[in-house]
């Protein structure tokens, strides 16, 4: 593959990643507003963090998606590496956002912790799931092709 279309694939895969980690936390944001009556309200700079922590996230999970443009890793081996890349840097983003609450004791945090690594893999599993079905539909049409041209 060459840089150029490297670059294009990093820049995709990354604008996707961001937009789906905003829709996220905007989502979320809209929950915990109706959860709370529509009193939701946060102050200082609460809501620059959180969405500065939700482009982070974006960013961590959509960045790495370079190590899929090398032949010289496994496709085990680039799940593995993007996959901890990303979940490392949505921890600390959301430890840092405020998202993950320490000050409410250990079953909380983890069970907030639990539920951002949940919807990782969710959303890999479905976007595998899409790509996978993306590519035996390309593989199909280039069989039949291949086939009509040999005639």
């Amino acid at each position: 593959m060459k840089n150029k279309d490297k670059m294009a694939f990093v820049i995709s895969r990354t604008k996707t990643s961001v937009a789906v980690s905003s829709f996220l936390f905007l989502l979320g944001s809209m929950i915990a507003d109706l959860n709370m009556g529509g009193v939701y309200s946060v102050s200082g700079y609460s809501v620059t963090k959180m969405a500065l922590g939700s482009l982070g996230i974006g960013l961590g999970f959509g960045l790495p998606c370079i190590v899929y443009t090398s032949e010289k890793l496994s496709r085990p081996v680039q799940i593995s590496v993007h996959m901890v890349t990303g979940c490392t840097v949505m921890l600390a983003a959301a430890s840092l956002a405020g998202w993950i609450p320490a000050d409410k004791g250990l079953l909380p945090s983890l069970l907030a912790v639990l539920s951002m690594l949940a919807t990782a893999f969710v959303i890999a599993v479905l976007t595998y799931r899409r790509q996978k079905k993306l590519a035996e539909r390309i593989n199909r049409e280039l069989k039949q092709r291949n086939s009509m041209s040999a005639l």
